[in-house]
């Protein structure tokens, strides 16, 4: 003879969704403490603080002054293939214009 089935006190099915989300806080946990080790971490809190690391000396000093020069040497070069590739864009503009039949 047998006696009515024991109940169980939850959905075994709401079982799996729960162990999916206690492995994935595990996980966040683990990357979040790996981040807050990190040199990367250190280096962004000490700019929230307002400490700087790093300061400019006397041969670094010229090296950033040789890399802006440079790079507004740069800056001029791309500003005139710009205004090439405008003058470039217009000329083909013009031309297609001129081969529409009816213009």
């Amino acid at each position: 003879m047998q006696g009515p089935t024991p109940m169980i006190p939850f959905d075994p099915n709401q079982l799996i969704p729960l162990i999916g989300m206690i492995g994935g806080m595990v996980v966040t946990g683990i990357v979040f403490w790996g981040f807050f080790r990190s040199d990367l971490a250190a280096a962004l809190a000490d700019r929230i603080r307002g400490r700087k690391k790093s300061s400019v000396e006397g041969g670094d000093a010229e090296h950033v002054l040789e890399l802006e020069q440079r790079m507004t040497e740069m800056q001029g070069q791309i500003a005139e293939m710009a205004e090439r590739l405008d003058f470039t864009e217009r000329l083909l503009a013009q031309k297609r214009e001129r081969s529409l039949p009816g213009a």
